[in-house]
């Protein structure tokens, strides 16, 4: 984990993120001929066929999921693989716009979804400087205010994540607090001005006490894992076709699939037992036949599956007119709680983590219903006097 102070808990996770993500075409294209027996030419043949087809996968998409592995998939397995490129233009196209803000702003969704009667996380307070209200909510806006209320409540730890942020870019958690620091897994202590300031910046943070997992998950994750439900609304159902839980490990304290050597895997939907373990490597993704450090977790089947399928449903539907969405779901030994609503849900954690792509006919079908081609558009051809 970064550790610097001078930069705010955002800014170093998009850092450590772009880090991660960004490597250079050249060294993918011989790492891929080096591991596969075939030309360079040859895998860059192969990659440009599949970047022009309706799939648009990038080059950095094209390694991690092991398509260059020749014999490894068909020709059919390798069409249902999309770019997560892809991803915004298509959940705009099946989703009210209007609706984007209210999922993505967590107090908005939290409190919705609470009125709707839906477990979600409690909230302590909101770290805020803007003008914003939130009512029924402690707003923390100045250093002060934050140590009396960090110091009263510090018992188990606190957590923070920006309320309008994404892929849990900035969250912290909060581990020791005194009169004068506070400290935050992974950074050396601070003051409650510094963390104001530097730390938080200009970001609004929702505060709350740190969940823990259900005791059958907390073997395999030290933080907080979630269950990425996929959802696809209908007019009369609310279909989900994948299911994958994010459990983070070594000293990471969020699941996203990004922060090196967490784990996603899939999830039999109808019965909640885990089908797979998927592990980001430097370039590819790793399977792995358990859990690589504590036996147990292939084929464990989640506890409360039954009541997260259960609330999964009443959300989505409080949130129809995004039709294609996803929620985060956290299950606790009081049960299932909902700690995010998305308004859409990335194509790559679904694939990574289940080792196949994620248009099954049905997923196709949903899509088109909503007006998306997956066919290339042709090429317009200029009238004569405008060719060269």
């Amino acid at each position: 984990m970064n550790v610097q102070t001078n930069m705010s808990a955002a800014e170093m996770d998009t850092a450590d993120y772009l880090s991660v993500r960004d490597t250079n075409y050249k060294d993918l294209l011989i790492y891929a001929a080096r591991n596969s027996g075939r030309s360079v030419l040859q895998i860059q043949r192969e990659f440009r066929q599949m970047s022009k087809s309706p799939s648009r996968l990038n080059m950095v998409e094209y390694i991690r999921h092991g398509l260059f592995r020749h014999d490894d998939f068909t020709d059919k397995q390798r069409a249902a693989y999309i770019s997560n490129d892809l991803h915004w233009d298509m959940t705009h196209k099946c989703n009210n716009h209007g609706w984007a803000n209210v999922a993505e702003d967590k107090m908005l969704a939290g409190t919705l979804m609470s009125a709707g009667g839906i477990p979600v996380p409690d909230a302590l307070a909101v770290i805020d400087t803007s003008p914003r209200t939130y009512p029924g909510l402690a707003k923390i806006a100045s250093a002060n205010q934050l140590r009396d209320l960090v110091t009263a409540n510090i018992t188990g730890g606190l957590f923070g994540k920006i309320v309008d942020g994404m892929v849990s870019f900035g969250a912290f958690r909060i581990e020791t607090a005194d009169a004068i620091h506070l400290t935050c897994a992974g950074h050396a202590p601070m003051t409650y001005q510094t963390f104001m300031t530097d730390f938080v910046a200009g970001n609004a943070y929702v505060l709350q006490r740190n969940l823990v997992n259900h005791p059958d998950i907390a073997r395999y994750a030290p933080a907080l894992a979630t269950v990425r439900m996929v959802n696809m609304v209908t007019d009369d159902s609310v279909y989900c076709p994948l299911a994958i839980i994010k459990l983070p490990q070594g000293n990471n304290i969020a699941d996203a699939f990004w922060r090196p050597g967490n784990l996603a895997c899939e999830v039999d939907v109808a019965t909640g037992k885990i089908r797979t373990i998927a592990q980001r490597a430097a370039l590819e993704v790793d399977f792995h036949d358990d859990h690589p450090e504590t036996p147990g977790l292939k084929d464990l089947t989640l506890p409360h599956w039954d009541k997260l399928l259960e609330i999964n449903a009443q959300a989505a539907r409080i949130f129809a007119p995004i039709r294609y969405q996803s929620t985060d779901i956290a299950i606790t030994a009081d049960g299932p709680l909902i700690v995010e609503l998305n308004y859409g849900g990335g194509f790559d954690l679904p694939q990574y983590a289940s080792g196949r792509g994620m248009l099954t006919p049905e997923v196709r079908s949903f899509f088109q219903s909503h007006g998306w081609s997956f066919e290339r558009p042709a090429k317009r051809k200029l009238p004569f006097f405008g060719r060269k």
